[in-house]
Protein backbone atom coordinates (compact mmCIF):
# COMPACT_ATOMS: atom_id res chain seq x y z
CA UNK A 1 0.00 0.00 0.00
CA UNK A 2 1.40 3.16 -0.97
CA UNK A 3 1.99 5.60 2.03
CA UNK A 4 0.98 9.27 1.68
CA UNK A 5 3.81 11.94 1.33
CA UNK A 6 3.65 14.47 4.47
CA UNK A 7 4.63 17.90 4.83
CA UNK A 8 6.23 19.97 7.29
CA UNK A 9 4.81 23.22 8.39
CA UNK A 10 7.16 25.09 6.63
CA UNK A 11 6.59 22.81 3.24
CA UNK A 12 3.06 23.18 3.67
CA UNK A 13 3.34 26.78 3.91
CA UNK A 14 5.34 27.46 0.39
CA UNK A 15 3.27 25.04 -1.23
CA UNK A 16 0.17 27.03 -0.56
CA UNK A 17 1.95 30.22 -0.84
CA UNK A 18 3.32 29.88 -3.51
CA UNK A 19 -0.56 29.36 -5.65
CA UNK A 20 -0.96 33.45 -4.26
CA UNK A 21 0.74 34.96 -7.74
CA UNK A 22 0.01 38.30 -6.55
CA UNK A 23 1.24 37.86 -3.41
CA UNK A 24 4.40 35.82 -4.51
CA UNK A 25 5.18 38.89 -7.25
CA UNK A 26 4.81 41.49 -4.19
CA UNK A 27 6.89 39.77 -1.86
CA UNK A 28 9.87 39.77 -4.75
CA UNK A 29 9.04 43.56 -5.41
CA UNK A 30 9.64 44.19 -1.13
CA UNK A 31 12.74 41.85 -1.65
CA UNK A 32 13.78 44.52 -4.13
CA UNK A 33 13.10 47.98 -2.38
CA UNK A 34 14.71 46.36 0.96
CA UNK A 35 17.66 45.79 -1.07
CA UNK A 36 17.40 49.56 -2.65
CA UNK A 37 17.21 50.63 0.52
CA UNK A 38 20.04 49.11 2.06
CA UNK A 39 22.37 49.58 -0.41
CA UNK A 40 20.46 53.49 -1.50
CA UNK A 41 23.19 55.38 0.05
CA UNK A 42 25.87 53.86 -1.85
CA UNK A 43 24.33 53.27 -5.16
CA UNK A 44 22.86 57.18 -5.80
CA UNK A 45 24.15 58.54 -9.07
CA UNK A 46 24.06 62.13 -7.10
CA UNK A 47 25.08 63.15 -3.55
CA UNK A 48 20.77 63.68 -2.96
CA UNK A 49 21.45 66.74 -0.25
CA UNK A 50 23.56 69.20 -3.29
CA UNK A 51 22.48 70.31 -6.17
CA UNK A 52 23.38 68.42 -8.98
CA UNK A 53 25.35 71.63 -11.22
CA UNK A 54 27.91 71.80 -8.43
CA UNK A 55 28.49 67.90 -8.83
CA UNK A 56 28.82 67.80 -12.67
CA UNK A 57 32.77 69.72 -12.47
CA UNK A 58 33.70 66.33 -10.37
CA UNK A 59 31.85 63.96 -12.54
CA UNK A 60 33.30 65.20 -15.78
CA UNK A 61 29.87 66.66 -16.88
CA UNK A 62 29.92 69.78 -19.06
CA UNK A 63 26.33 71.34 -19.74
CA UNK A 64 27.55 74.91 -20.98
CA UNK A 65 26.25 74.53 -24.44
CA UNK A 66 22.56 73.33 -22.86
CA UNK A 67 23.12 76.53 -20.37
CA UNK A 68 23.86 79.55 -22.65
CA UNK A 69 22.70 80.57 -26.23
CA UNK A 70 25.15 82.17 -28.88
CA UNK A 71 23.39 83.64 -31.44
CA UNK A 72 25.69 85.38 -34.19
CA UNK A 73 23.48 88.35 -36.47
CA UNK A 74 24.50 89.92 -39.75
CA UNK A 75 22.54 93.00 -41.23
CA UNK A 76 20.83 92.59 -44.65
CA UNK A 77 21.58 95.83 -46.80
CA UNK A 78 18.63 97.43 -48.63
CA UNK A 79 21.07 96.52 -51.81
CA UNK A 80 20.76 92.48 -50.85
CA UNK A 81 24.48 92.98 -49.64
CA UNK A 82 25.33 91.25 -45.56
CA UNK A 83 27.38 93.15 -43.44
CA UNK A 84 28.79 92.55 -39.73
CA UNK A 85 26.09 94.80 -37.27
CA UNK A 86 26.38 95.63 -33.82
CA UNK A 87 25.35 97.79 -30.88
CA UNK A 88 21.62 96.54 -31.19
CA UNK A 89 19.20 97.02 -28.77
CA UNK A 90 18.08 94.33 -26.76
CA UNK A 91 15.14 93.19 -25.06
CA UNK A 92 14.10 90.38 -23.50
CA UNK A 93 9.99 89.70 -23.15
CA UNK A 94 9.71 88.35 -19.64
CA UNK A 95 13.06 88.61 -17.83
CA UNK A 96 12.23 86.14 -15.17
CA UNK A 97 13.15 83.74 -17.70
CA UNK A 98 16.42 84.76 -19.61
CA UNK A 99 18.83 87.90 -19.50
CA UNK A 100 20.74 88.76 -22.95
CA UNK A 101 24.04 90.54 -24.23
CA UNK A 102 25.35 91.62 -26.93
CA UNK A 103 29.26 92.11 -28.25
CA UNK A 104 30.47 92.73 -31.59
CA UNK A 105 27.61 90.83 -33.51
CA UNK A 106 27.61 88.14 -31.03
CA UNK A 107 24.16 87.70 -28.75
CA UNK A 108 24.50 85.37 -25.47
CA UNK A 109 21.75 84.38 -24.13
CA UNK A 110 21.59 83.09 -20.16
CA UNK A 111 18.44 80.91 -19.20
CA UNK A 112 17.11 82.84 -15.65
CA UNK A 113 13.86 80.79 -15.01
CA UNK A 114 12.19 78.22 -16.95
CA UNK A 115 9.05 79.03 -19.63
CA UNK A 116 8.83 80.05 -23.11
CA UNK A 117 9.08 84.06 -23.99
CA UNK A 118 10.88 85.70 -27.07
CA UNK A 119 14.27 88.38 -26.88
CA UNK A 120 14.12 91.25 -29.33
CA UNK A 121 17.13 92.79 -31.58
CA UNK A 122 16.85 96.23 -33.38
CA UNK A 123 18.74 98.63 -34.09
CA UNK A 124 16.92 101.84 -35.83
CA UNK A 125 13.29 100.93 -37.39
CA UNK A 126 14.75 97.56 -37.99
CA UNK A 127 13.88 94.67 -35.57
CA UNK A 128 13.84 91.01 -35.24
CA UNK A 129 12.91 88.74 -32.61
CA UNK A 130 13.78 85.26 -31.67
CA UNK A 131 11.68 82.32 -29.75
CA UNK A 132 13.38 81.26 -26.77
CA UNK A 133 12.32 77.90 -24.68
CA UNK A 134 13.90 77.17 -21.47
CA UNK A 135 12.99 73.74 -20.30
CA UNK A 136 10.32 73.47 -22.23
CA UNK A 137 8.61 71.90 -25.14
CA UNK A 138 6.36 72.10 -28.11
CA UNK A 139 5.84 75.56 -27.53
CA UNK A 140 4.23 77.04 -31.35
CA UNK A 141 6.51 79.30 -33.89
CA UNK A 142 6.03 82.97 -33.86
CA UNK A 143 6.90 85.61 -36.34
CA UNK A 144 11.10 86.67 -35.83
CA UNK A 145 11.45 88.64 -39.42
CA UNK A 146 9.96 90.81 -41.70
CA UNK A 147 10.99 91.60 -45.16
CA UNK A 148 10.11 94.42 -48.03
CA UNK A 149 10.75 94.15 -51.48
CA UNK A 150 10.91 97.30 -52.81
CA UNK A 151 11.25 99.18 -56.69
CA UNK A 152 14.85 98.14 -58.16
CA UNK A 153 15.93 101.71 -59.47
CA UNK A 154 14.04 105.14 -59.02
CA UNK A 155 10.23 105.62 -59.68
CA UNK A 156 8.14 108.68 -60.81
CA UNK A 157 6.12 111.08 -59.60
CA UNK A 158 2.77 109.66 -59.72
CA UNK A 159 3.75 105.86 -59.28
CA UNK A 160 1.48 103.31 -57.71
CA UNK A 161 3.47 100.41 -56.44
CA UNK A 162 2.55 97.47 -54.81
CA UNK A 163 5.21 96.34 -52.31
CA UNK A 164 5.84 92.37 -51.78
CA UNK A 165 5.99 91.56 -47.55
CA UNK A 166 7.71 88.10 -46.86
CA UNK A 167 7.70 87.00 -43.27
CA UNK A 168 10.06 84.51 -41.57
CA UNK A 169 8.39 82.05 -38.48
CA UNK A 170 11.18 80.68 -35.57
CA UNK A 171 10.64 77.36 -37.44
CA UNK A 172 12.23 78.44 -40.91
CA UNK A 173 9.02 78.84 -42.41
CA UNK A 174 8.60 81.55 -44.64
CA UNK A 175 5.14 83.37 -45.72
CA UNK A 176 4.94 85.74 -48.85
CA UNK A 177 1.99 87.83 -49.41
CA UNK A 178 -0.27 89.86 -47.61
CA UNK A 179 -2.86 87.07 -47.87
CA UNK A 180 -0.93 84.16 -46.21
CA UNK A 181 0.68 86.44 -44.34
CA UNK A 182 -2.63 87.09 -43.00
CA UNK A 183 -4.36 83.92 -42.60
CA UNK A 184 -1.14 81.99 -41.29
CA UNK A 185 -0.84 84.92 -38.24
CA UNK A 186 -4.09 83.94 -37.68
CA UNK A 187 -3.83 80.35 -37.03
CA UNK A 188 -0.62 81.25 -34.57
CA UNK A 189 -2.76 83.17 -32.58
CA UNK A 190 -5.49 80.37 -31.71
CA UNK A 191 -2.32 78.39 -31.15
CA UNK A 192 -0.93 81.15 -28.64
CA UNK A 193 -4.62 81.55 -26.92
CA UNK A 194 -4.35 77.89 -26.25
CA UNK A 195 -0.51 78.29 -24.92
CA UNK A 196 -0.96 81.52 -22.77
CA UNK A 197 0.22 80.02 -19.54
CA UNK A 198 4.10 78.65 -19.15
CA UNK A 199 4.84 75.95 -16.83
CA UNK A 200 6.19 77.77 -14.41
CA UNK A 201 2.78 79.75 -14.13
CA UNK A 202 4.51 83.26 -16.19
CA UNK A 203 2.19 84.84 -18.89
CA UNK A 204 4.43 84.73 -21.87
CA UNK A 205 5.30 87.50 -23.96
CA UNK A 206 3.36 86.27 -26.98
CA UNK A 207 0.00 86.19 -24.81
CA UNK A 208 1.00 89.69 -24.35
CA UNK A 209 1.08 90.37 -28.11
CA UNK A 210 -1.83 88.33 -29.25
CA UNK A 211 -3.79 91.06 -30.10
CA UNK A 212 -1.02 93.08 -32.28
CA UNK A 213 0.74 90.18 -33.95
CA UNK A 214 -2.34 89.89 -36.40
CA UNK A 215 -2.33 93.25 -37.97
CA UNK A 216 0.20 94.80 -40.42
CA UNK A 217 0.89 98.38 -40.40
CA UNK A 218 2.39 100.35 -42.94
CA UNK A 219 3.90 103.61 -42.45
CA UNK A 220 5.66 106.36 -44.74
CA UNK A 221 8.56 108.30 -42.92
CA UNK A 222 7.81 111.59 -45.01
CA UNK A 223 4.48 111.74 -46.62
CA UNK A 224 5.54 114.34 -48.77
CA UNK A 225 7.44 111.87 -50.69
CA UNK A 226 5.57 108.83 -50.75
CA UNK A 227 2.43 107.76 -49.03
CA UNK A 228 1.16 104.22 -48.44
CA UNK A 229 -2.22 102.62 -47.75
CA UNK A 230 -3.05 100.25 -45.35
CA UNK A 231 -2.53 96.95 -47.82
CA UNK A 232 0.85 98.74 -48.58
CA UNK A 233 -0.02 100.71 -52.17
CA UNK A 234 2.60 102.93 -52.24
CA UNK A 235 2.20 106.37 -54.68
CA UNK A 236 5.06 108.37 -55.05
CA UNK A 237 3.61 112.21 -54.34
CA UNK A 238 7.02 114.06 -54.63
CA UNK A 239 10.56 114.02 -55.74
CA UNK A 240 13.09 113.12 -52.81
CA UNK A 241 13.84 109.31 -50.59
CA UNK A 242 11.10 108.58 -48.84
CA UNK A 243 10.82 105.03 -46.66
CA UNK A 244 7.99 102.56 -46.07
CA UNK A 245 7.98 101.33 -42.29
CA UNK A 246 6.11 98.09 -41.91
CA UNK A 247 5.83 96.11 -38.83
CA UNK A 248 3.39 93.34 -37.50
CA UNK A 249 3.91 93.63 -33.56
CA UNK A 250 7.74 94.27 -32.32
CA UNK A 251 8.78 93.09 -35.69
CA UNK A 252 9.57 95.86 -38.16
CA UNK A 253 11.79 96.16 -41.88
CA UNK A 254 11.84 99.02 -44.23
CA UNK A 255 12.39 99.59 -47.60
CA UNK A 256 13.92 102.59 -49.04
CA UNK A 257 12.33 104.54 -52.39
CA UNK A 258 13.67 106.90 -54.15
CA UNK A 259 11.22 109.39 -56.57
CA UNK A 260 13.14 110.29 -58.99
CA UNK A 261 16.14 110.95 -57.42
CA UNK A 262 19.26 108.86 -57.47
CA UNK A 263 19.56 106.44 -54.34
CA UNK A 264 21.79 107.01 -51.71
CA UNK A 265 23.90 104.65 -49.35
CA UNK A 266 22.13 101.14 -48.84
CA UNK A 267 20.71 100.79 -45.36
CA UNK A 268 19.95 98.62 -43.18
CA UNK A 269 16.84 96.66 -43.90
CA UNK A 270 17.25 93.37 -42.02
CA UNK A 271 18.68 91.69 -39.22
CA UNK A 272 19.65 88.20 -39.75
CA UNK A 273 19.80 86.37 -36.43
CA UNK A 274 22.23 82.61 -36.70
CA UNK A 275 19.17 80.98 -35.02
CA UNK A 276 15.18 81.93 -35.11
CA UNK A 277 14.62 79.79 -32.09
CA UNK A 278 16.59 78.33 -29.37
CA UNK A 279 16.01 75.69 -26.69
CA UNK A 280 17.78 75.69 -23.08
CA UNK A 281 17.77 73.97 -20.22
CA UNK A 282 17.70 75.91 -17.12
CA UNK A 283 20.11 73.78 -15.35
CA UNK A 284 19.43 75.68 -11.89
CA UNK A 285 16.23 73.86 -10.93
CA UNK A 286 13.86 71.67 -12.27
CA UNK A 287 15.36 69.65 -14.81
CA UNK A 288 12.93 67.40 -16.41
CA UNK A 289 13.49 63.60 -16.76
CA UNK A 290 16.74 62.69 -19.07
CA UNK A 291 18.92 60.54 -19.09
CA UNK A 292 21.49 62.22 -17.18
CA UNK A 293 18.79 62.49 -14.38
CA UNK A 294 16.24 59.75 -14.77
CA UNK A 295 13.40 61.04 -12.20
CA UNK A 296 14.39 65.13 -13.16
CA UNK A 297 15.84 67.25 -10.48
CA UNK A 298 13.64 69.18 -7.66
CA UNK A 299 13.10 72.98 -6.96
CA UNK A 300 16.38 73.36 -5.63
CA UNK A 301 18.34 71.11 -8.45
CA UNK A 302 18.77 67.84 -6.68
CA UNK A 303 18.65 64.61 -7.85
CA UNK A 304 14.89 63.35 -8.00
CA UNK A 305 16.18 59.71 -8.77
CA UNK A 306 18.86 59.82 -6.14
CA UNK A 307 16.79 61.24 -3.63
CA UNK A 308 14.25 58.43 -3.74
CA UNK A 309 16.58 55.85 -3.42
CA UNK A 310 18.17 57.69 -0.17
CA UNK A 311 15.09 57.90 1.02
CA UNK A 312 14.04 54.20 0.66
CA UNK A 313 16.26 53.76 3.48
CA UNK A 314 14.29 56.40 6.10
CA UNK A 315 10.82 55.63 4.41
CA UNK A 316 11.10 51.66 5.66
CA UNK A 317 12.62 52.35 8.88
CA UNK A 318 9.88 54.49 9.60
CA UNK A 319 7.31 51.48 8.79
CA UNK A 320 9.42 48.53 10.34
CA UNK A 321 10.35 49.96 13.66
CA UNK A 322 6.95 51.89 14.17
CA UNK A 323 4.95 48.45 13.73
CA UNK A 324 7.62 47.01 15.57
CA UNK A 325 6.82 48.76 18.71
CA UNK A 326 3.48 48.77 18.06
CA UNK A 327 3.13 45.43 17.48
CA UNK A 328 5.61 44.10 20.20
CA UNK A 329 3.87 46.66 23.24
CA UNK A 330 -0.10 45.98 22.08
CA UNK A 331 0.93 41.57 21.76
CA UNK A 332 1.85 41.90 25.57
CA UNK A 333 -1.13 43.96 26.59
CA UNK A 334 -3.41 42.36 24.54
CA UNK A 335 -1.80 38.80 25.83
CA UNK A 336 -2.32 40.22 29.92
CA UNK A 337 -6.05 41.62 28.68
CA UNK A 338 -6.99 38.68 27.17
CA UNK A 339 -5.51 35.62 29.84
CA UNK A 340 -5.92 37.87 33.00
CA UNK A 341 -9.40 39.39 32.42
CA UNK A 342 -10.55 40.76 34.81
CA UNK A 343 -9.90 44.35 36.15
CA UNK A 344 -6.82 44.03 33.94
CA UNK A 345 -8.72 43.54 30.86
CA UNK A 346 -11.19 46.13 31.80
CA UNK A 347 -8.02 49.00 32.05
CA UNK A 348 -6.47 47.83 28.77
CA UNK A 349 -9.90 47.48 27.06
CA UNK A 350 -10.99 51.06 27.79
CA UNK A 351 -7.62 52.38 27.07
CA UNK A 352 -7.91 50.90 23.44
CA UNK A 353 -11.42 52.09 23.05
CA UNK A 354 -9.61 55.84 24.02
CA UNK A 355 -7.15 55.41 21.32
CA UNK A 356 -9.27 54.16 19.04
CA UNK A 357 -12.11 56.73 19.24
CA UNK A 358 -9.35 59.00 17.12
CA UNK A 359 -8.98 58.79 13.67
CA UNK A 360 -5.20 57.76 13.16
CA UNK A 361 -3.98 60.30 11.11
CA UNK A 362 -5.28 63.09 14.50
CA UNK A 363 -4.03 60.50 17.32
CA UNK A 364 -0.45 60.86 15.39
CA UNK A 365 -0.78 64.53 14.93
CA UNK A 366 -1.84 64.94 18.93
CA UNK A 367 1.27 63.08 19.31
CA UNK A 368 3.88 65.27 17.80
CA UNK A 369 2.17 68.46 19.18
CA UNK A 370 3.23 67.02 22.58
CA UNK A 371 6.49 65.44 21.80
CA UNK A 372 7.60 68.15 18.74
CA UNK A 373 8.50 67.22 15.16
CA UNK A 374 11.04 65.04 14.27
CA UNK A 375 11.59 61.33 12.84
CA UNK A 376 12.06 59.68 16.34
CA UNK A 377 8.71 61.50 17.15
CA UNK A 378 7.13 60.43 14.38
CA UNK A 379 8.26 56.64 14.74
CA UNK A 380 6.57 56.94 18.62
CA UNK A 381 3.75 58.77 17.12
CA UNK A 382 2.81 55.91 14.35
CA UNK A 383 3.61 53.43 16.88
CA UNK A 384 1.16 54.50 19.24
CA UNK A 385 -1.20 54.48 16.55
CA UNK A 386 -1.02 50.72 15.69
CA UNK A 387 -0.87 49.66 19.81
CA UNK A 388 -4.79 49.56 19.95
CA UNK A 389 -4.59 47.52 16.71
CA UNK A 390 -2.87 44.61 17.98
CA UNK A 391 -4.31 44.74 21.02
CA UNK A 392 -7.72 44.09 19.77
CA UNK A 393 -6.64 41.02 17.94
CA UNK A 394 -4.30 39.56 20.74
CA UNK A 395 -6.74 39.86 23.33
CA UNK A 396 -9.47 38.13 21.13
CA UNK A 397 -6.87 35.33 20.11
CA UNK A 398 -5.92 34.82 23.73
CA UNK A 399 -9.64 34.56 24.90
CA UNK A 400 -9.88 32.19 22.57
CA UNK A 401 -6.67 30.15 22.94
CA UNK A 402 -7.18 29.99 26.82
CA UNK A 403 -10.43 27.91 26.82
CA UNK A 404 -7.95 25.16 24.92
CA UNK A 405 -7.78 22.00 26.57
CA UNK A 406 -4.00 21.86 26.76
CA UNK A 407 -3.90 25.27 27.85
CA UNK A 408 -6.44 24.43 31.14
CA UNK A 409 -4.19 21.07 31.38
CA UNK A 410 -1.05 22.65 32.13
CA UNK A 411 -3.05 24.70 34.52
CA UNK A 412 -4.12 21.80 36.43
CA UNK A 413 -0.79 20.57 36.85
CA UNK A 414 0.97 23.92 38.09
CA UNK A 415 2.71 25.59 35.52
CA UNK A 416 3.29 29.13 35.41
CA UNK A 417 1.32 31.69 33.89
CA UNK A 418 4.26 33.44 32.33
CA UNK A 419 5.16 29.85 30.90
CA UNK A 420 1.52 29.19 29.51
CA UNK A 421 1.66 32.72 28.07
CA UNK A 422 5.01 32.41 26.24
CA UNK A 423 4.80 28.54 25.39
CA UNK A 424 1.69 27.66 24.80
CA UNK A 425 -0.73 30.53 23.79
CA UNK A 426 1.66 33.25 22.11
CA UNK A 427 2.92 30.12 19.15
CA UNK A 428 -0.85 29.92 18.93
CA UNK A 429 -1.49 33.41 17.83
CA UNK A 430 1.78 34.23 15.83
CA UNK A 431 0.42 33.37 12.34
CA UNK A 432 -2.57 36.13 12.87
CA UNK A 433 0.23 38.78 14.19
CA UNK A 434 2.43 37.83 11.40
CA UNK A 435 -0.25 38.88 9.42
CA UNK A 436 -1.54 41.94 10.27
CA UNK A 437 2.12 43.21 11.57
CA UNK A 438 2.63 42.65 7.32
CA UNK A 439 -0.53 44.66 6.13
CA UNK A 440 0.72 47.51 9.44
CA UNK A 441 3.66 48.31 7.75
CA UNK A 442 1.83 49.67 4.64
CA UNK A 443 -0.43 51.75 6.53
CA UNK A 444 2.49 52.91 8.42
CA UNK A 445 4.72 53.87 5.73
CA UNK A 446 1.74 55.57 4.35
CA UNK A 447 0.93 57.44 7.65
CA UNK A 448 4.69 58.40 8.49
CA UNK A 449 4.49 60.17 4.58
CA UNK A 450 1.66 62.11 5.36
CA UNK A 451 3.22 63.20 8.96
CA UNK A 452 6.27 64.35 6.96
CA UNK A 453 4.01 65.98 4.21
CA UNK A 454 2.27 68.13 6.75
CA UNK A 455 5.90 68.78 7.92
CA UNK A 456 6.27 67.48 11.05
CA UNK A 457 8.84 65.37 10.37
CA UNK A 458 11.89 67.27 11.36
CA UNK A 459 14.56 67.98 8.82
CA UNK A 460 12.65 68.99 5.65
CA UNK A 461 15.04 68.95 3.45
CA UNK A 462 15.62 65.27 3.96
CA UNK A 463 15.54 62.26 1.52
CA UNK A 464 12.39 61.26 3.00
CA UNK A 465 9.77 60.46 0.46
CA UNK A 466 6.78 62.16 2.39
CA UNK A 467 8.99 65.28 3.31
CA UNK A 468 9.93 65.30 -1.01
CA UNK A 469 6.17 65.51 -1.74
CA UNK A 470 5.49 68.18 0.74
CA UNK A 471 8.84 70.33 -0.71
CA UNK A 472 7.66 70.02 -4.56
CA UNK A 473 4.01 70.81 -3.53
CA UNK A 474 3.91 74.62 -5.10
CA UNK A 475 5.00 73.31 -8.45
CA UNK A 476 2.85 70.40 -8.99
CA UNK A 477 0.88 71.93 -11.45
CA UNK A 478 4.10 73.01 -13.56
CA UNK A 479 6.01 70.09 -12.93
CA UNK A 480 4.91 66.85 -12.35
CA UNK A 481 7.91 64.97 -11.90
CA UNK A 482 8.86 65.82 -7.89
CA UNK A 483 5.85 64.57 -6.84
CA UNK A 484 4.89 61.48 -9.37
CA UNK A 485 8.23 59.37 -8.52
CA UNK A 486 8.08 59.86 -4.76
CA UNK A 487 4.31 59.48 -4.66
CA UNK A 488 4.78 56.40 -6.94
CA UNK A 489 7.21 54.60 -4.52
CA UNK A 490 4.71 55.02 -1.63
CA UNK A 491 2.56 53.64 -3.31
CA UNK A 492 3.69 51.07 -5.00
CA UNK A 493 5.41 50.21 -1.46
CA UNK A 494 2.57 50.04 0.27
CA UNK A 495 0.27 48.52 -2.22
CA UNK A 496 2.81 44.98 -2.23
CA UNK A 497 2.62 45.51 1.57
CA UNK A 498 -0.84 44.70 1.63
CA UNK A 499 -0.84 42.44 -1.15
CA UNK A 500 2.04 40.32 0.70
CA UNK A 501 -0.51 40.44 4.21
CA UNK A 502 -3.15 39.33 2.26
CA UNK A 503 -1.15 36.06 0.04
CA UNK A 504 -0.09 35.64 4.14
CA UNK A 505 -3.52 35.71 5.88
CA UNK A 506 -4.87 33.32 2.55
CA UNK A 507 -2.14 31.08 3.34
CA UNK A 508 -1.83 30.89 6.65
CA UNK A 509 -5.82 30.18 7.01
CA UNK A 510 -6.48 26.88 8.41
CA UNK A 511 -10.23 26.93 6.81
CA UNK A 512 -8.54 26.89 3.54
CA UNK A 513 -7.70 23.05 2.53
CA UNK A 514 -5.41 21.67 -0.23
Amino acid sequence: MKSQKTYSFYQLFLKKFKKQTMAVIAFWILIGIFLLGLAGPWITPYDPNRPVTEQYEEKGIDRTNEMTGMIQITGIMSDGAERPVSEVMLQSSNRQISSVSESSGTITITPVGQGSTTVLIAKGDVATQIQLDVSVEDTPPILTQLLLHGPPGKVKKGDILQLELEATLSNGDKLVGLEQIRSNLQQLMGARKTDSHEKNGFLTARKKQSEEVGQIHYQSTDEKVIRVSPDGMVTALGQGIGQVKVSIGPVSTIVPIAVETPQQEPVLVKIKPSQTHIALMDNRKHQQPSLLHWFGTDHQNRDIFSRVLAGTRETLFIGFVSVGIGAVIGTLLGLLAGYYGRWIDSIITRLTDILLAFPGILLAIAVIAVLGAGMVNIIFAVAVFTVPIFIRIVRGSALALKQMTYVEAAKSIGVQDFVIIMRHILPGMLPVVMVYLTMRIGTAILLGAALSFLGLGGDITAPEWGAMLSAAKDNSRNFFYPTFFPGIAIVLTVVCFNLFGDGLRDTLDPKLKE
